[in-house]
């Protein structure tokens, strides 16, 4: 686990260089509350332009979502989820150029204004050098209008492809993300609306 903000900030840089939109540097203010995080994306300064939706259409649903700068400074992830035509998520993504190796942390953590429903934070990695099929997925409850932070250790992702438990249960290797993005999906149906201020690794 690094120990020094010199090692943090070149884990940030590294993502500045990987990752459109990563923040290059940590603010005075996180570096006074715990030197051991790192700020890897701020919504108050970056720009939503990498990052992409998918959602359940790519399988025949209709479900529908935007991700988009608030003016009070985070991205509002938002939309609807239907459960017609076999459908029930949505999702948002973003993907680096090359695999970042964030394995000197011991996990993510997310600063959210929830809407009371339950979102996943899904990570992809590459595996012998291929990127896997299947995601990782740490879920977290919200609680509405009330901004919370919440940590998920490496231990908390589990291997899922299209809903369902992969064989075998092979662990995430964090030396190798290539992926980050979130979903609402479980027959989660009608509005959601959920703010991300920041994400980062711990």
């Amino acid at each position: 686990m690094p120990t020094t903000t010199t090692s943090i900030l070149l884990t940030s840089l590294l993502f500045a260089m990987l990752f459109p939109g990563f923040g290059a540097e940590l603010k005075s203010s996180d570096t006074e509350k715990n030197d051991t995080e790192q700020v890897l994306i701020d919504f108050s300064d970056t720009s939503v332009a990498a990052w992409r939706i998918v959602n359940d259409s790519v399988m025949g649903g209709i479900s529908r979502s935007t991700l988009e700068l608030h003016p009070d400074g985070y991205a509002l992830f938002r939309g609807t989820v239907s459960l017609e035509n076999n459908g029930g998520f949505a999702s948002v993504r973003t993907r680096a150029q090359t695999p970042v190796d964030l394995s000197g942390f011991e996990g993510l953590s997310v600063h959210v204004l929830g809407d009371g429903k339950i979102y996943s934070l899904r990570l992809r990695t590459v595996k012998n050098g291929r990127l896997t099929r299947y995601s990782y997925e740490a879920r977290f409850a919200t609680t509405a209008g009330e901004w919370e932070t919440h940590e998920m250790a490496y231990s908390d992702f589990k291997p899922v492809f299209r809903g369902n438990a992969v064989r075998g249960n092979p662990e995430l290797n964090p030396d190798a993300i290539l992926e980050i993005g979130f979903m609402i999906q479980d027959g989660q149906e009608g509005p959601f609306r959920l703010g991300v201020q920041r994400l980062s690794v711990y």
